[in-house]
């Protein structure tokens, strides 16, 4: 593809999901290719924060499907979500900060992306934890993932109250 031409696909794609993490009282972070990090509880907490990036994430599913019925582009992709402690900051240089969060928990969420399959949400047991028993979740293997040294439990996330699909 042409620059342009993927530049346009990117903006497309982009755009309205990034809507849904403002929607959703998220803060997209950076956009890296195709990816978009967004956070929950930084750089304010709205109280439900794993709750509102689960709910988030299923709509971004739903989104794409519908932008995959007129748009020129077919996309796919898988997300991931993984809730615990960050240090949250500006970091670089004096020249050029960037905000951001660091840590463990954002590293697996990253992690967890990779293992999402296409159209997938993938959670962590701390995210299923928090969302509680009534979101409707598949088992998967235990994960081994680079950067950790033990097996992570995770869940492909179906569904949650009022957000219940089918994917």
């Amino acid at each position: 593809m042409p620059p342009n031409e993927v530049i346009r696909m990117l903006n497309e794609h982009l755009t309205p999901l990034a809507h849904l993490v403002d929607e959703h009282n998220g803060f997209v972070d950076k956009f890296v290719g195709d990816l978009i990090m967004a956070v929950y509880g930084a750089p304010k907490s709205h109280g439900n924060d794993a709750l509102n990036a689960a709910r988030c994430a299923l709509a971004m599913l739903r989104e794409r499907a519908k932008l995959n019925e007129t748009s020129h582009y077919q996309i796919t992709m898988g997300i991931g979500v993984a809730s615990g402690p960050a240090v949250a900051g500006c970091m670089g240089s004096p020249d050029r900060l960037n905000y951001t969060v660091l840590g463990t928990d954002v590293n697996l969420a990253s992690r967890l992306c990779s293992k999402a399959g296409l159209m997938e949400v993938v959670i962590d047991e701390s995210t299923l934890q928090r969302l509680g028993e009534t979101c409707k979740v598949e088992p998967l293997a235990a994960l081994e993932l680079k950067g950790f040294s033990a097996r992570v439990r995770a869940f492909k996330l179906l569904g949650i109250p009022s957000a219940i699909i089918t994917v």
